[in-house]
């Protein structure tokens, strides 16, 4: 009866020992906060069900809270360096998750529609693009640039809306990223496509071990061969970096 009521105990504590420690990185500044509560709300029922999912949004609106969310004080540096300096915040704050099992960057714009679960557990997860998933993609021809890639350089193009890895490894990978991008900029160098093309340069020399097909970053009013995941909503960009 004893050995009934272990196994028992043991079996039920099995899904707890199991589950990882999940932080979520989203960058919301200016008029991209509005996305969150929608995305936080989806990523809630889709994202890594069955794990210790914690929510981190870097923003310059202090008043924004939800649940199980961590603001982390970030300001707007207008365009194109609230996109081109997200590795610089992600560091800034390591302290806060680098203990945790698994790190994964999220654009603010976009909403989990379908479970997204343990086949995005890797070293280095990374998405292939929507728009180049049957092409070589829009890498940096710049030279001059730490994120160039040579025309024989490049099997596949990644997008940068949604990425990561086992925390250990997304945190070493920053570095390199952030040293790339200031030695860009003391050049007066910015990558065509900003963080993403610095992270498919990255991606070149460190191949993911997980790549997922653009289901994963599908955007919301096209019509791909691929099951719908997380979307990349719709948006006037133009309005939004105003």
């Amino acid at each position: 009866m004893v050995l009934r009521i272990i196994f028992i105990f043991f079996i039920a504590f099995i899904p707890l020992l199991s589950a990882k420690q999940v932080g979520l990185l989203i960058v919301a500044t200016g008029k991209y906060i509005k996305f969150v509560p929608g995305l936080i709300k989806s990523a809630e029922k889709h994202f890594c069900p069955g794990h210790q999912v914690t929510f981190f949004v870097f923003t310059d609106d202090l008043n924004f809270s939800h649940p199980n969310t961590f603001i982390m004080p970030h300001s707007r540096l207008g365009w194109p360096y609230d996109t081109l300096m997200r590795f610089h915040a992600y560091k800034k704050y390591k302290d806060q998750y680098k203990d945790f099992d698994y790190l994964y960057a999220c654009d603010a714009d976009m909403l989990f529609v379908d479970t997204v679960g343990d086949e995005i557990f890797g070293n280095r997860m990374a998405v292939i693009h929507p728009g180049f998933y049957n092409s070589r993609g829009s890498y940096e021809t710049n030279p001059k640039s730490l994120a160039y890639v040579g025309p024989k350089e490049g099997k596949y193009y990644f997008c940068g809306g949604f990425y990561g890895g086992k925390a250990s490894v997304v945190l070493k990978q920053l570095d390199v990223l952030i040293a790339r991008v200031d030695q860009d900029l003391k050049n007066k160098i910015i990558a065509v496509w900003h963080d993403e093309s610095h992270l498919n340069r990255y991606y070149i020399n460190n191949p993911p071990d997980v790549i997922l097909n653009p289901s994963y970053c599908y955007p919301e009013s096209w019509n791909l061969p691929f099951p719908k995941k997380l979307l990349a909503l719709d948006k006037p960009h133009e309005e939004m970096r105003e």
